[in-house]
């Protein structure tokens, strides 16, 4: 049998598919399990640890053309998406499946036209495998870091110290905890917790990570844009706890199973954004306004931003004294 599973994108929507994965592979243990995607987000596939073959969306001429010769049994669309769309038409797959993506369930709730909410995008993903008969309960997506990964020598952290990773960005303003708030819960960390604190991020934050360096008084490990996706895995598994916004980096630190606080401005965990991790600790102002939009903007729409202002550095250091102190 062989099987497409299809999500082009982004990072953290690559993490959590990683248990629908899981599950066609434990339904049909003998198949061929095939993934399209981008290919900056192969590495993450490759820590699935369960599927045969990636194929990357570029090229995309040849690549539709290769994948029709393949003739799957079944593709199941875990993005749905126009471009997706336009994939299940042109391979041919003897049977097609699609996940119930709510969007206009995500869409109402923005509005505030509804008070259902959605409890995990992965449970949204399993909707799919309900379609082709598999029945089992949504579980936890996981990674495994690649063991024999290079790694520069800035990650030779020290063992007597207590990794704080810290993520400041996230792809828009409004999902981004101020560095001004993240500095001060550095410096109110006491001497006596013997922590180490790693900015981590991509190359487009840089300049947030040059701008929390400069607003503390502690010293800190800066990570930002010099790691490779599967470095960068390594590295988070080596952190003792992560605090990140609402971003890719927080459902990987989820599927390491790392204790974390995840922290959510402009979009809300009733999207079905949060981590699905038992050791994340999710900090929302929960104000009205919330959520005001499913991704973020540029700026806050009632000019006030109390969605992050409001989560205080001291009420972050609460939660991190038990695991640090």
């Amino acid at each position: 049998m062989k099987i497409l599973i299809i999500r082009l994108s982004s990072l953290g929507d690559i993490v959590l598919t990683q248990s629908a994965v899981q599950a066609v592979r434990n339904e049909f243990p003998d198949a061929q399990i095939h993934y399209l995607t981008k290919r900056v987000y192969s590495p993450i596939v490759e820590m699935f640890e369960c599927v045969d073959e990636i194929h990357f969306w570029e090229n995309k001429h040849n690549l539709l053309k290769n994948l029709r010769k393949i003739k799957f049994d079944l593709a199941i669309d875990l993005h749905s998406k126009l471009n997706t769309f336009i994939i299940k038409s042109l391979i041919k797959a003897k049977r097609i499946v699609t996940y119930d993506k709510k969007h206009i369930l995500r869409k109402q709730i923005v509005k505030k036209g509804t008070d259902k909410t959605i409890s995990s995008t992965v449970e949204l993903y399993f909707t799919a495998l309900k379609k082709i008969g598999i029945k089992t309960e949504v579980f936890s997506p996981i990674l495994v870091p690649v063991k024999d990964v290079k790694i520069p020598d800035t990650i030779n952290f020290s063992e007597e110290k207590k990794r704080i990773g810290l993520f400041p960005g996230a792809l828009h303003k409004t999902k981004q905890y101020p560095v001004e708030q993240l500095a001060e819960l550095i410096d109110l960390i006491p001497v006596n917790w013997n922590c180490q604190f790693v900015i981590f991020g991509s190359k487009t934050e840089r300049d947030l990570a040059d701008k929390l360096k400069s607003l503390t008084k502690a010293d800190v490990i800066d990570l930002c844009g010099s790691l490779t996706l599967q470095q960068l895995v390594f590295a988070i598994n080596k952190m003792d706890v992560v605090i990140s916004n609402d971003s890719g980096p927080m459902h990987i630190a989820a599927a390491l199973g790392k204790q974390q606080i995840a922290i959510f401005g402009a979009t809300h965990p009733k999207l079905g954004f949060a981590p699905m991790n038992q050791k994340a600790m999710i900090l929302s102002a929960d104000l009205k306004c919330q959520p005001c939009s499913l991704h973020g903007g540029n700026k806050c729409p009632l000019e006030h931003f109390n969605c992050m202002r409001f989560i205080t550095a001291e009420q972050i250091k609460t939660l991190l004294k038990p695991i640090l102190s």
